[in-house]
């Protein structure tokens, strides 16, 4: 079995417009759906938080081209680890635009614990919980996004 592997990064986007921004999530849930990575994008203000996760070999693939992206700049990586098991296994690239304060909670909880005995168990991270708890919400209010979810 292929080990998962979840990276987690903050990074500030150079403008763009609505238009700019809808076709790169175009042009990213083609490549997550084609490599087969899932996960979720958060966008305020011109700063991104992104949570991605598949098999490591592909998870590495999406991590090397969003580095080489011109989208994107001071690229802060909060995790970079193994995972048991897949968090947002239905969403290609889920995306929301969350209020300034649920950017900030989610993009500063704490993603990988000081002293683990094993980096394995994300899904107990305080920004796991977070993202996830702010993504069911999100979703409910906004069914709409499913254009974004996985279909197979």
């Amino acid at each position: 079995m292929t080990q998962l592997h979840g990276i987690v990064y903050l990074s500030t986007g150079f403008p763009m417009s609505t238009d700019e921004l809808h076709a790169m999530l175009i042009r990213a849930r083609d490549f997550n759906r084609e490599v087969g990575v899932s996960g979720v994008l958060f966008h305020h203000a011109g700063r991104f938080f992104q949570y991605f996760e598949g098999p490591e070999d592909a998870v590495a693939r999406v991590h090397d081209r969003i580095l080489r992206s011109p989208m994107h700049h001071s690229i802060r990586i909060l995790m970079d680890a193994p995972i048991e098991e897949r968090a947002f296994s239905d969403w290609y690239m889920g995306f929301c635009e969350p209020a300034a304060d649920e950017f900030e909670a989610v993009a500063t909880a704490q993603w990988v614990d000081a002293m683990p005995i094993t980096r394995t168990q994300l899904r107990r991270s305080e920004g796991l919980a977070l993202a996830m708890s702010y993504w069911s919400r999100w979703i409910a209010e906004r069914p709409e996004l499913g254009e974004a979810k996985r279909t197979g």
